[in-house]
C-alpha cells in the first residue's frame, strides 16, 4: 500500500523491540551477503538476522545437545550398565 510515494506498513511487519545497528564490511563480505539475500530473495537485513540467531543458537548448546539424537541408541545388553561396579572395573586406565 503506497501513500504520496510512502509504503505505508501493517503494524505487525517490524517488532515493536527490533533496533538499528549499523556496521562497515569488506566489499567481498558485502558482496556476499548482497548474492545469498538475492538467492533466498530477501532483504539482506534478514538474511545477516538470521545467521546471527543460529550462531547465538549454536553458543548455547552443550555436548548433551548436540548428541541428544544420539543418547540412547545403542543396546550394550547389560541392564546394570550403570550401577553395576564390576562392569566399571579397569575403566579409565
Amino acid at each position: 500500500m503506497f501513500e504520496d510515494g510512502i509504503a505505508i506498513l501493517f503494524d505487525g511487519y517490524y517488532h515493536a523491540v527490533m533496533k538499528t545497528l549499523t556496521m562497515k564490511l569488506p566489499e567481498g563480505l558485502l558482496g556476499w551477503i548482497e548474492k545469498e539475500a538475492k538467492r533466498a530473495r530477501q532483504p539482506k537485513s534478514a538474511l545477516v538476522r538470521e545467521i546471527l540467531q543460529q550462531h547465538q543458537q549454536r553458543q548455547h548448546q552443550s555436548a548433551l545437545d548436540l548428541a541428544a539424537d544420539l543418547c540412547g541408541c545403542v543396546q550394550s545388553g547389560l541392564p546394570d550398565l550403570a550401577r553395576n561396579k564390576m562392569h566399571l572395573k579397569g575403566f579409565g586406565r
